[in-house]
């Protein structure tokens, strides 16, 4: 019997988007029964907690969230366990900027649910920043543009995450590639890295989704076989190794993805033929 659905939010939950509605319909309408028949939706995301409070309203329901991809772990509203960025990360974002075509990058800290800085932060990439989180519409998170607060933050004792950006043409989405594949083999005894589309995510050595779901399943007592995981991207790939059997990915998802996954559905609430 199914207890618990941990699902990923951008491109799994929320898919296909309403930027007003946040949560297609049907989607909604599932997973609000679910709960009222005794089951747990677990949020598994690379979002901050200042953003997951709006899923939580949307649904009507009190969350349970795996953040950050792993870096946290909230459990009936507590942070149960935390896990931040070593000061010295500051080397790979000079060695990123020094030897990669880096657009952007972004934190995400215990202050500041979004910082952004970049190599050539002009008026227009500014303008450019407010456009897109405005085009967002309930997806947005609250940000924030400043070298010197990213400066001091990255600095700190406090990060969660840290992404760069590449951009969002296939360009782009290569040089992620091929700069994730750098970090993995340069950095990857003192960080975790995931390759997102056009953006990499950065969080400390041993994040992951499914190191998160473990902790959580430990904390809660709930067995393997009773949970599904569900997402459509790179950094859901770990939660479709450590549950295999009752792992579900996105139909658009890339086939790099999708291939790690045991079942393909088309939207969230297909799940219920599963369940």
């Amino acid at each position: 019997m199914t207890k618990l659905i941990a699902t990923d939010l951008d491109g799994t939950f929320f898919y296909p988007k309403r930027k007003i509605g946040m949560i297609p319909n049907r989607s909604l309408k599932f997973v609000r029964n679910f709960i009222k028949e005794g089951g747990k939706i677990l949020l598994v995301t690379g979002r901050s907690p200042f953003f997951t409070i709006h899923v939580e309203e949307k649904v009507g329901s009190k969350l349970d969230v795996i953040g950050m991809n792993g870096a946290y772990v909230l459990i009936d509203g507590e942070v149960k366990e935390e896990h931040f960025l070593a000061p010295n990360v500051n080397e790979l974002v000079k060695d990123m900027k020094a030897n990669f075509k880096v657009k952007g990058m972004m934190l995400l800290t215990k202050r500041y649910p979004l910082l952004i800085d970049g190599p050539d932060m002009t008026a227009f990439r500014k303008y450019f920043y407010r456009f897109y989180y405005w085009s967002q519409g309930v997806y947005a998170e609250d940000y924030l543009v400043s070298h010197s607060l990213f400066q001091n933050e990255l600095k700190g004792n406090n990060v969660y995450k840290l992404m760069f950006y590449f951009g969002l043409t296939k360009r782009g989405i290569n040089r992620a590639s091929e700069a994730n594949k750098y970090i993995r083999a340069n950095y990857g005894d003192s960080l975790e890295a995931s390759w997102t589309g056009g953006f990499i995510e950065i969080t400390p050595k041993g994040t992951s989704k499914a190191n998160g779901i473990k902790k959580y399943l430990e904390l809660k007592g709930i067995k393997e076989d009773e949970i599904v995981v569900v997402g459509d991207s790179g950094n859901d790939i770990s939660m479709f190794n450590a549950f295999y059997d009752r792992s579900f990915c996105m139909s658009h998802a890339s086939k790099k993805v999708r291939k790690y996954a045991k079942h393909i559905i088309r939207r969230f609430h297909d799940l219920q033929a599963y369940l």
